[in-house]
């Protein structure tokens, strides 16, 4: 059994590593954290091999490190800690070269098995359909699809898994407490409602640039098998899926078209051995088999409820799982904007759609 003592140390290591922006765990060698939390900050970076500036973080943290005022502010909010001293710290990143210390959770972290669905911000309408048919699959079986709850690729695969009730998990790169982007304020919800959100970060730390690669070694290392949609040749999406080979996890990805800037990187790591997704179905099996597949077409999630109404139910037919404007659901839908309008306005009453901070209207998980 973990003491509080341990529970505190790894706790301080992880508000250290956050402001140092550097790790610490893999350097503590046979340390253990609560005799390098008592250490003085200069010896304890040279024992880890780290310089000034992580002495003078150590001793600033130090100072002002308040174990019972943190675990009071998290409980306020409905947010638990897991740290590494507990036995519920999630297996498969725990064995990985550089765990953090601490996980920030606001709702649960669902049981295993965990496939990561990851790739571009700015992905094309293929690419965001084949993330959300990959969500709707994995989760129709019981898998919990983990992504980080960016624009695009993230946020097509949490909605796919939402769209048939599965578990979801999102991993932030900014405070526990921070809805970034924006505009992803209302998927922020359903996630925690349907899985849970996890961050490595206290309330209040800002997305900063550096801490969105390091947000990736979690999400590949809480996972069995990554898959990248759509990747650059620099994407953040690359660098989960290294940070996945590195720890020996499966990686696929889905091909995109020859020559396509936006899918060099996917397509290169297919040249590089990387199992090739061109068959949902028969990739969701290869993760989960004999699971429950999911239902087919537009019973998938209740998507297109027999009940609606032939003109709500045109209406949804051109609401995807990001959020596009009016003309774009018109165009989609076939419908004329006068009586679109008046069909989301029942669906978004409804529960079948919401609209985002922009206006756009985006699926919702069947009410």
């Amino acid at each position: 059994m973990p003491t509080n003592e341990e529970r505190m140390a790894w706790l301080f290591f992880s508000f250290l590593q956050a402001r140092a922006g550097t790790s610490l765990v893999s350097r503590l060698g046979s340390l253990s954290p609560v005799e390098a939390m008592e250490m003085a900050p200069e010896r304890f970076a040279a024992a880890t091999g780290r310089g000034e500036r992580v002495s003078s973080h150590f001793m600033e943290i130090k100072r002002s490190f308040r174990h019972d005022e943190i675990m009071e502010r998290l409980s306020e909010r409905g947010i638990s800690v897991v740290t590494l001293a507990d036995e519920n710290y999630p297996s498969r990143l725990r064995e990985t070269s550089d765990p953090p210390p601490a996980l920030f959770v606001d709702g649960d972290i669902p049981d295993p098995p965990y496939v990561a669905v990851v790739g571009s911000r700015k992905a094309s309408v293929g690419g965001l359909d084949a993330a959300a048919e990959v969500g709707r699959a994995l989760g129709g079986r019981g898998v919990c699809v983990v992504s980080g709850l960016a624009l695009g690729v993230d946020g097509a695969a949490h909605r796919g898994t939402l769209s048939v009730a599965g578990k979801t998990l999102g991993v932030l790169g900014c405070g526990i407490d921070i809805v970034y982007p924006k505009k992803h304020h209302a998927l922020f919800g359903e996630v925690r409602r349907m899985g849970g959100i996890v961050s490595e970060y206290y309330l209040g730390e800002a997305p900063l640039a550096w801490r969105f690669p390091a947000r990736n070694r979690i999400v590949a290392g809480m996972c069995e098998t990554v898959v990248v949609v759509e990747a650059a040749e620099k994407s953040g999406a690359l660098i989960t899926a290294r940070h996945a080979l590195d720890a020996g996890r499966d990686v696929w990805a889905v091909p995109g078209p020859a020559g396509a800037h936006e899918c060099r990187g996917s397509n290169k790591l297919l040249a590089d051995g990387a199992g090739v997704l061109w068959d949902v179905e028969e990739f969701a099996e290869s993760v989960a088999p004999g699971e429950k597949a999911p239902a087919t077409g537009h019973e998938l999630a209740g998507e297109i409820p027999a009940e609606l109404p032939a003109n709500e139910a045109a209406a949804l037919s051109g609401v995807g799982f990001e959020p596009a404007g009016v003309d774009v659901v018109a165009a989609r839908s076939g419908m004329g904007v006068g009586e679109l309008l008046s069909a989301l306005t029942m669906l978004e009453l409804k529960g079948y759609v919401s609209r985002d901070s922009g206006g756009g209207f985006v699926r919702k998980a069947a009410p």
